[in-house]
């Protein structure tokens, strides 16, 4: 088949696909839906973790009149999952499909694609997201300074990817996501990040995925020494990459000379390749779910992820290393102070950086500090912020501060 053919026959086939997506969704508007059923998904699909994995599970377990449903793209996922008694399904099975158009609140972290969009038009959607504002988001984002970018996300957000709801982790935030998202303030809820529960000391839940294993080893590392928790951000608009500001070897020889170890865990989307003759410097897989992992560091670094906020739970030592601290202002810019929420040493050079990871090892001065960024972007008064988010959904609960749901979920 000439080159010629096969692209248009692969136009086609991508017309066919968007045609029949499209008559999906409009179908998916007038399912008759089930408030006790709510399915959940995560990372596009591909992962199960963040605020979506804590609230499913709190709902398998806690509330037996909600029906508690994982989507996923990875079958092994699911097949995990279902071994321990839960319930999940491959996003486009047609257990899975049916059940998305049947469900009456909808879940997510990333956006519609961790579930199927296609199946989700007439559900309460709810965006539970993945941090704390401090960079640009969304409609705030640089990309969206492109005529052609704006425009994809108008006419996406308009028809397909609407949320009714998103929670954030306190009143300060709710301006950032209510801009990011052009949605009422009114719609976003300070209900505290379910994944919180964990540094919080909140969280009594199993974990079917739970690295036992992984966990003991980090947990004995720990115990010899200091052990540092290395979590970079990603999406740099100026193409810079984290290990071209780290010298690994003089790093690991300043480890070993205190007996420390790092733990480095880069973003899922930009991986790493680190020299094997490194003793003092660990790779954190991927899939290893970070919230359990906060507690087995003595110190927190980073750069701009806003894990960092929810390491604030565990009251201590951060040290930030924005490297790229002028040119990322610049090119993605921030919704807050950087000065004002790092309640912690910066440093912009790698031997700036060792002098600064000294002074915290030696003597903690930050407490305070720490303390009152916490108390303006935390919500620590909540008990279980599962609880609290599941409450706000749950018609059983009692909580019927909400406007009416799904106000124009029409096209």
């Amino acid at each position: 088949m000439a080159a010629g053919t096969r692209r248009t026959a692969a136009v086609i086939r991508r017309g066919v696909r968007g045609l029949l997506s499209v008559g999906l969704f409009l179908c998916s508007l007038f399912s008759p839906r089930d408030d006790s059923l709510w399915v959940f998904g995560s990372n596009g699909g591909d992962a199960f973790r963040d605020n979506a994995k804590y609230l499913y599970l709190h709902t398998a377990d806690e509330r037996e009149h909600v029906r508690a449903v994982w989507l996923t793209r990875d079958d092994g996922i699911a097949e995990r999952l279902r071994s321990r008694g839960y319930e999940a399904y491959h996003v486009d099975s047609p257990k899975g499909m049916w059940l998305n158009l049947r469900a009456g609140t909808v879940f997510v972290t990333h956006g519609m694609p961790d579930v199927n969009r296609w199946c989700s038009g007439g559900a309460t959607t709810v965006l539970l997201w993945h941090g704390i504002a401090l960079k640009r988001i969304g409609w705030d984002a640089p990309k969206l300074r492109h005529r052609r970018e704006r425009l994809k996300r108008v006419v996406k957000d308009a028809v397909f990817d609407r949320y009714d709801w998103i929670t954030v982790p306190s009143e300060a935030m709710v301006g950032p996501f209510a801009s990011a998202f052009r949605i009422e303030e009114d719609r976003v809820l300070a209900t505290g990040y379910p994944r919180n529960d964990v540094p919080a000391g909140t969280w009594t839940g199993e974990d079917p995925t739970h690295e036992g294993d992984l966990e003991r080893r980090y947990r004995g590392y720990r115990e010899e020494g200091p052990v540092i928790l290395y979590v970079p951000t990603i999406h740099r608009e100026t193409g810079e990459d984290v290990v071209d500001h780290l010298d690994f070897d003089a790093f690991d020889r300043w480890l070993a000379e205190r007996n420390a170890r790092l733990l480095f865990k880069p973003h899922p989307a930009e991986p790493i390749d680190l020299d094997d003759g490194l003793s003092r410097i660990v790779e954190v897989p991927k899939e290893v779910d970070i919230y359990p992992l906060l507690a087995q560091a003595d110190l927190l670094l980073t750069d701009y992820s806003s894990v960092y906020f929810d390491y604030l739970h565990l009251d201590r030592p951060v040290v930030f290393y924005p490297f790229d601290f002028e040119e990322y202002r610049a090119e993605r810019g921030f919704y807050l102070d950087y000065g004002a929420v790092t309640p912690g040493p910066v440093a912009t050079g790698f031997e700036e950086l060792l002098d600064r990871l000294d002074g915290v090892l030696e003597s903690d001065e930050y407490a305070a500090e720490r303390a009152a960024v916490r108390e303006e972007f935390l919500e620590t008064d909540l008990g279980s912020r599962c609880r609290e988010v599941g409450d706000r959904f749950d018609p059983r609960a009692g909580r019927r501060d909400r406007r009416e749901e799904n106000p124009a979920r029409s096209v």
